[in-house]
């Protein structure tokens, strides 16, 4: 789906960032960010609805998936916030983003198999245990969701730096000063 690829194509292109500023913590963070997102594939991803309210405003609806864990939530909202953040390091192409509110219901659906424990909500992996629900392998391996902390911290980026981003993402033959771009650029740690 559009969302999938939308946060697989942010979390690629914040590692290449962070690998051009030599931030092996930002780029683990994307890294662990990237094959979350990987793994949860587009069953993992929420599904929305377009509402019209009572004073004629539009709006979206966002319903997750009952078996994902509520803390993806928190996190797809910064993956997603980063695009308008940092706007001179993505292109907008579209409409205004409507605003979006979370739905209390869930969107019923089978998660993928091998997911890690950690990224099902507790409860259905207990609906899951006494076949309320339909029964998926459940990796073996230790994976947290990864959380993040978002930080502006590039405003004393020094020359060789600038130069890496400058080689890497083309800023400078757009007209983009320095000084404008230290002061937009986010920089993400992991817990």
């Amino acid at each position: 789906t559009q969302k999938l690829e939308r946060r697989l194509q942010i979390a690629a292109a914040m590692i290449r960032i962070s690998e051009a500023l030599a931030n092996n913590e930002q780029c683990d963070c994307w890294t662990r960010i990237l094959d979350s997102i990987s793994q949860l594939g587009t069953m993992g991803m929420s599904d929305d609805e377009q509402i019209l309210d009572t004073q004629g405003q539009h709006g979206i609806v966002v319903y997750s998936p009952t078996f994902r864990h509520s803390q993806f939530d928190e996190l797809f909202n910064k993956v997603d916030s980063i695009r308008g953040l940092e706007k001179y390091l993505f292109t907008r192409v579209g409409r205004n983003r409507l605003p979006r509110i979370r739905g209390y219901e869930g969107v019923e659906r089978s998660p993928p198999a091998n997911l890690p424990s950690s990224f099902y909500q507790p409860s259905y992996l207990e609906a899951m245990k006494k076949g309320v629900v339909n029964v998926v392998a459940i990796s073996k391996e230790k994976t947290t969701i990864p959380r993040c902390v978002l930080r502006q911290s590039l405003e004393n980026l020094d020359s060789d730096s600038s130069q890496k981003l400058t080689d890497t993402f083309g800023l400078q033959p757009i007209g983009i000063s320095w000084s404008a771009t230290k002061r937009l650029v986010l920089v993400v740690r992991c817990l």
